[in-house]
């Protein structure tokens, strides 16, 4: 009995030892009471590797994870944007304290980034901090197929270097700083573009005549500034007046183009001014684009009838304005902020496997919008499928006191709607709580008081506003 008691005991041991084996190498080294360290009375160095796996299929998501440091009683953690060295923004929590060997941040694109991880000590076993962090670099910025120098014109350059078929994205640098003209049309046929400038020294393109004209794909503007006062097209992006029916995204059911969600066009932090076209422009054809989306920009309209976004012949599935800034020199009279073919929605673009549609519209500020007319003009989206997601914004003199009726259509529409500003000719504008669209419970009743918005600036005084944190984030101290 004795034998088969200690026999007991030794497997029991054993089936410990493997459980602890097993056990730490899964979500990093912790130390518990079943493990006493060897390394004691040591002044620790941090991991001597660092190492970045994207986690989301559309690599918003980062992991960042080490080897474990024995003795250690946790790591010190920081992640921060290093597009401007000088100027490091941290991304989550700064000086994060880790019980493990992982952590996950947010990503954005084309962005450089880097990690910093110190193995904190354990008094358990007398161990001491690293005296010095380890740090790596990581980066989402997609290398350019070309650097397009300064001074050119850049329809002229893609004259003599026009855009090759290609199943990639083809990224097109502009320099940091440099100033560009635009004379003439760019087609880009259905290739994937992206024409990036610099995140700290934008470069500016001043536009006369011409536009970007895509047949069906994606198209992304980054980091540049366009200076559209003497603009003579008929919009900034536009698409092709003819429809190419070999692209893969035609769909013959619906005689038109869908632009997958994969292939999104988007605005990002870019300063748009003087536009007295379109910013997107469909040409009135049936181009229904899975995605678009604006964000961190600012973008000034010069005119008394256009749209901005003009999708008369087709629509967005998923639009996202967000953290933008948008404006209007001009008390407009006509035109639409959003505008899509009223017969068109979702389910009658067919083949295309789209089952609803959104209109998101966050942390952004508008003023002198459309402020005679209605902001949007599309009755197809007033299925209950579709969403509109409003939060956070500031709206000045904008959409004529019905920027919720024009937005939602209807009361069937979903949507998600709070924490806002309507302010019209120096009042609240209480017709946009009695539409019915909203309550008004938790929306900002006072003045938000602009600084200078004539003068583009936009600062946010109100006491109020600033508190709730509504509108473009870069106008908020």
């Amino acid at each position: 009995m004795k034998l088969k008691n200690e026999f007991r005991i030794i497997v029991n041991l054993l089936l410990v030892t493997i459980v602890l084996l097993a056990t730490s190498c899964v979500d990093g080294f912790k130390e518990t009471e079943l493990f006493t360290s060897s390394v004691r009375n040591t002044t620790l160095l941090s991991p001597d590797s660092i190492v970045f796996t994207p986690s989301s299929a559309n690599d918003t998501l980062v992991t960042i994870s080490w080897p474990v440091v024995f003795g250690a009683g946790g790591y010190q953690v920081s992640f921060y944007k290093v597009d401007d060295p000088n100027n490091p923004v941290v991304v989550g929590t700064e000086n994060q304290v880790v019980d493990g060997c992982s952590t996950t941040r947010a990503l954005a694109p084309d962005t450089k980034y880097k990690a910093v991880v110190k193995t904190l000590g354990n008094t358990t076993y007398n161990n001491k901090d690293a005296l010095a962090a380890t740090i790596a670099s990581y980066s989402t910025f997609v290398p350019a197929n070309a650097t397009i120098p300064s001074g050119t014109d850049l329809y002229q350059y893609f004259t003599a270097n026009p855009i090759q078929a290609s199943p990639a994205t083809q990224v097109y640098q502009l320099e940091a700083g440099g100033s560009y003209t635009m004379t003439g049309d760019i087609p880009t046929g259905l290739v994937n573009i992206t024409f990036r400038g610099d995140k700290i020294t934008h470069p500016t393109v001043t536009m006369s005549s011409g536009k970007f004209i895509s047949d069906g794909a994606g198209f992304n503007l980054s980091t540049i500034n366009f200076d559209c006062t003497n603009f003579t097209g008929t919009g900034l992006i536009t698409f092709n007046s003819s429809l190419n029916t070999s692209s893969p995204n035609y769909l013959a059911g619906w005689s038109g183009i869908a632009v997958p969600t994969t292939s999104p066009v988007s605005v990002r932090s870019c300063k748009i001014t003087g536009l007295i076209a379109p910013l997107i422009y469909d040409n009135g054809v049936k181009y229904a684009l899975g995605t678009l989306v604006i964000s961190d920009c600012i973008i000034g309209q010069n005119t008394l009838t256009k749209n901005l976004i003009s999708m008369a012949g087709g629509m967005v599935k998923d639009l996202t304005l967000s953290k933008s800034t948008f404006y209007n020199t001009q008390i407009a009279t006509g035109g639409y902020l959003i505008q899509y073919a009223n017969s068109t929605n979702v389910s009658k673009i067919i083949g295309s496997g789209w089952a609803n549609s959104t209109v998101t519209l966050t942390n952004s500020t508008f003023w002198q919008m459309n402020k005679l007319n209605k902001i949007a003009n599309y009755s197809g989206m007033s299925q209950s499928y579709n969403k509109l997601t409003l939060l956070y914004d500031i709206f000045v003199d904008t959409g004529n006191q019905r920027i919720l009726k024009d937005l939602c259509i209807n009361a069937t529409m979903a949507r998600n709607i709070g924490y806002n500003t309507y302010w019209f000719n120096g009042v609240f504008a209480t017709a946009e709580i009695t539409s019915g669209y909203d309550t008004g419970s938790t929306d900002i009743q006072t003045d938000p008081q602009l600084k200078d918005p004539a003068n583009g600036d936009f600062t946010v005084q109100g006491a109020n506003q600033i508190s709730a944190r509504l509108g473009d984030p870069r106008w908020l101290p």
